[in-house]
Order: C-alpha cells, then structure tokens, then sequence
C-alpha cells in the first residue's frame, strides 16, 4: 500500500512540475505580448492559469488578431504563429514554404510554380492563374518577404484579409515585441503591394 501511495504523490510531482513549466513559459510569452498593447490598440487575452495568451487589437486601422498553436507531425511537436489581419489585397495568392507544404497536402507539390529566396529555400506561389503567379513572383515586395520573413510556413492574402503561419522553436524568443514588429512591417509591406 506505502508503494502504491508513494507512486502516486510521484507521478503528482511530476504533473505538477510540467503544469508549472507549461505556466511560467506562458506567463513569458504574456509579458512580451504585453507590449504590443502599449503600442497598438488592443489587449491580451488569456482565458485561464495555464492557457495560451493571444492578441486582439488594430494595427494601422485593421483588425489583427495573434495567435499560437501546435500541432504532432511524425515525432516532433511543432509550434506557430498564426496572424490572421483584416488587411483586403486586390489578388487572392498564397506563398508556402515547399517542404512544409508537401508535409501537409495530399497533392504533389512539384507542379506548383517555385520562387526561391537568396538562402535556396523554395516557395510555392499558388494562383488561380499561372500567367499571373509568374508576375507576381517577380514582384519586388515578394522577393523581400521570402528573404526577410524567417521561418514562414504561409501567407494568403486576398479580399478578406490577410492569413499568415510561421513556425518558433522558440516561443518566448519569437514573441518579444522587436521580433513581431519586423514580422508585422512585412506582412504590411506585402499586403500594400496588392492592397485594393
């Protein structure tokens, strides 16, 4: 009975001990979130002890709304950034990160029109239009994102706003305000590019 009782108050221990690293990681990523309302109009949501903080606010008149999540891909855990921002662009298009994308999409990927930044990665630029994808391919806004913009999984811009995901191995790094602000400014960049 004393082995019973001492395996339980340890596996508590052991709970309570990931309960409290998930918190304090948490609480970090929080504060830093926390200076995106001295800066912008909006406010931190946190919707419990140990729960995920996200963002909802306005930047530059448009609804922005910042949010974490993971996923289990094969044996690794991964995390992202979502930004989803109510930013209309006068083209619908998606640029994706190839590799991510052939991990997530049934289809071949091989087929889609392929832009590379000067580091060798390769993007997908999926359009309704190949005449057009090949142009904005070209676009100068496009080959600043795909070189500035770290760790991109997608962007879709088109005429309900703008949805992007890039992937953090470190979340509390990823979120300091200097790190979100530099995104923040791309994705602007971009989406004024084919603003309507």
């Amino acid at each position: 009975m004393l082995y019973i009782l001492i395996f339980v108050l340890f596996l508590l221990a052991v709970w309570g001990l990931l309960l409290y690293v998930r918190k304090s990681q948490w609480d970090t990523i929080h504060r830093n979130l926390l200076d995106l309302e001295d800066h912008y109009e909006g406010k931190v949501i946190r919707r419990g002890f140990a729960a995920r903080p996200f963002f909802y606010g306005k930047i530059n008149g448009y609804s922005l709304t910042l949010n974490i999540s993971s996923e289990k891909l094969a044996n690794e855990r991964l995390n992202y950034f979502d930004i989803s921002w109510g930013m209309p662009t006068s083209e619908s298009f998606t640029i994706a990160e190839k590799k991510w994308l052939a991990k997530h999409r049934d289809q071949k990927v091989d087929i889609l029109p392929e832009i590379e930044n000067d580091y060798g990665l390769k993007f997908a630029l999926i359009h309704k239009d190949l005449d057009k994808a090949k142009q904005i391919m070209q676009h100068p806004a496009v080959l600043q994102f795909i070189n500035e913009f770290k760790n991109l999984c997608y962007i879709f811009l088109g005429k309900t706003g703008i949805i992007c995901e890039f992937s953090a191995e470190n979340l509390a790094e990823a979120s300091k305000f200097d790190s979100l602000v530099k995104r923040f400014e791309l994705i602007k960049t971009l989406g004024e590019a084919f603003k309507q």
